[in-house]
């Protein structure tokens, strides 16, 4: 088990990059407006930080296995920074979509090597119990931050946003060359960036887990991408709109704290598939919505909060399985679920309003069918672990 200062910086690296994605989502229809821009293209700000993201997440976990961890994400950490400073002072749409993708290829180096970190130093089990302590920190920022960003953009504009996950960024790369020490494992040399791609994508486990993640990943950026608009139709101010994301942090902690408790008591995968029957359940929820149009705002947050709880528990769990698993490559796993995680969550929310447009029906029907490929991932695990179980009782 880590010790708790190094927990600490692990959440803050871990963190910064749901910081810069989420800080500034109250206030897109204002930057729609200022830069002049349709309301289906503000998306695409989030679309672009999130491909960055993903794409730089394969580089991050090769690179910190020939060279270490600790100066990977140093360098890592500095493009952050750049970036962030870089939006905030962006004059036009395209030079702020420039900027916003350096900043997510620097924001990549805090998640990939904060999991790298922890498969380092723990097994699954003890892995998934130090999830259990980062991430209640981690889920404060998509829950904190629109709240905040919105406080900030009303009161000085919103590139102080940025400006705002710059300054965090440097509170990160203090506490990285202060406090994280190398961990990157001895071992046999590696004779390219890129090797064990192969062995982790053909371990089946690997590829259970990184769909679910996926799955409940992609649920979020959708509602995250359409909510601000659908609230914004509803007459809600920035500030008010801000406050709404804040309830879901509650579910998120909350199954996060029940699912560690859990693991000294039931099989891993059935802590896992019970956080996705959650997620099912709230996708229920969102289509169920659809026939009182009435409801206003509580029709998106009550459904998501569901949908939180398969956030705080599934999500977690599924990461430290597929990094812990049997193909022994963790740095290059956690860039690579890393990798899926961020470019199918892309995808889906900007196909989503690119194809279909921002509305609540097309929440209701994207988090609904989300949740339904979660639920075939889990199933399938549980099969493959209960055939495990069998054949070692027969051995």
């Amino acid at each position: 088990m880590l010790a708790p200062p190094l927990i600490f910086v692990i959440a803050v690296l871990s963190s910064f990059g749901l910081l810069a994605s989420d800080v500034y989502v109250p206030a897109m229809p204002a930057m729609t407006q200022n830069f002049g821009i349709a309301n289906w293209q503000m998306p695409q700000t989030v679309s672009a930080y999130l491909i960055a993201l993903a794409v730089a997440q394969l580089v991050y976990g090769p690179l910190s296995d020939r060279w270490g961890r600790k100066p990977v994400l140093v360098v890592g950490i500095l493009l952050y920074i750049a970036g962030s400073i870089g939006c905030a002072v962006a004059s036009g749409f395209t030079g702020f979509l420039v900027w916003r993708m350096l900043e997510g290829c620097g924001a990549a180096s805090g998640l990939v090597l904060g999991r790298a970190i922890i498969a380092d130093t723990c097994d699954r089990t003890a892995a998934a119990k130090v999830y259990s302590i980062v991430y209640p920190f981690v889920s404060l920022s998509p829950a904190l931050a629109p709240a905040m960003g919105a406080y900030l953009a009303k009161a000085f504009g919103w590139q102080a946003d940025f400006l705002f996950v710059a300054a965090f960024g440097v509170l990160a790369l203090i506490l990285t060359v202060t406090l994280l020490p190398e961990t990157r494992p001895a071992g046999r040399p590696v004779r390219s960036p890129f090797e064990g791609f192969s062995a982790v994508l053909k371990d089946r486990k690997f590829r259970h887990y990184t769909l679910m993640v996926c799955a409940i990943y992609s649920a979020w950026f959708v509602y995250l991408t359409q909510s601000a608009f659908v609230f914004d139709r509803l007459g809600l101010s920035e500030t008010s709109i801000g406050w709404l994301y804040l309830p879901l942090t509650g579910g998120i902690i909350g199954a996060n704290q029940i699912a560690r408790r859990l693991l000294d008591r039931l099989p891993y995968d059935a802590i896992v598939a019970l956080g996705v029957a959650c997620f099912l359940a709230g996708g229920c929820a969102f289509l169920a919505t659809l026939a009182w149009p009435g409801l206003g705002a509580a029709a998106l947050v009550l459904p998501m909060l569901l949908v939180s709880l398969a956030n705080g528990s599934s999500m977690s769990l599924a990461i430290a399985g597929a990094i812990a698993s049997e193909h022994g490559r963790s740095a290059v796993a956690s860039g690579l679920i890393g990798f899926f995680q961020i470019a199918s969550s892309s995808l889906v929310a900007f196909g989503a309003s690119a194809a279909f447009g921002l509305s609540q029906e097309i929440l209701a029907a994207m988090i609904f069918g989300l949740a339904l490929v979660a639920a075939l991932a889990a199933a399938a695990r549980l099969s493959q672990a209960r055939s495990g179980q069998g054949k070692a009782s027969a051995a």
